[in-house]
């Protein structure tokens, strides 16, 4: 009889946890629903996808950031025998800028090096890049720390591929 009501005890347990589990996860898909137009800004680009790259590619090498890797998506799924549209993602930064940043708050380095996707969906150049608040968010650091670096970031993106 005690290892019944034990059984039964663990069962409404393993239950009630379930339970919270599930309606966590669904909350938390709901938030990061409703706050994904903040966490990513997206500008067409006015040239084609091979161009966008290159242009990229440039500007970010011409601030003077290094270009740490460019990962096509498109050829890693080719060689996986999968089709799939042109994206490419441009990993950059410096750690001129980025150093100072992670030794205030080491978890940033999750969020850094910074990294642009260029893509192609209906015939038009995308490209997408993490918002510098959404960056920033849940660390130490202040907006005002990276204003002058991060934030500028997407004002080169923007341009590069608009102008």
């Amino acid at each position: 009889m005690r290892h019944i009501l034990l059984l039964i005890t663990a069962t409404f347990a393993l239950s009630a946890c379930a339970q919270t589990q599930s309606a966590a996860q669904v909350h938390h898909h709901a938030s990061h629903h409703q706050t994904h137009s903040k966490i990513m800004q997206s500008v067409e680009s006015k040239y084609n996808f091979s161009e966008t790259v290159s242009r990229l590619t440039n500007a970010v090498k011409g601030k003077g950031m290094t270009v740490f890797a460019t990962i096509d998506h498109q050829a890693a799924a080719k060689q996986a025998g999968l089709t799939m549209q042109p994206a490419t993602v441009i990993v950059f930064g410096t750690p001129k800028a980025g150093t100072p940043l992670m030794i205030k708050d080491p978890t940033l380095a999750l969020q850094l090096p910074l990294r642009v996707l260029v893509t192609e969906v209906d015939g038009k150049v995308q490209v997408v890049f993490n918002d510098t608040r959404a960056i920033i968010a849940g660390t130490k650091i202040e907006y005002s720390d990276v204003e002058n670096n991060l934030a500028n970031a997407e004002k080169l993106i923007a341009a590069t591929v608009t102008q």
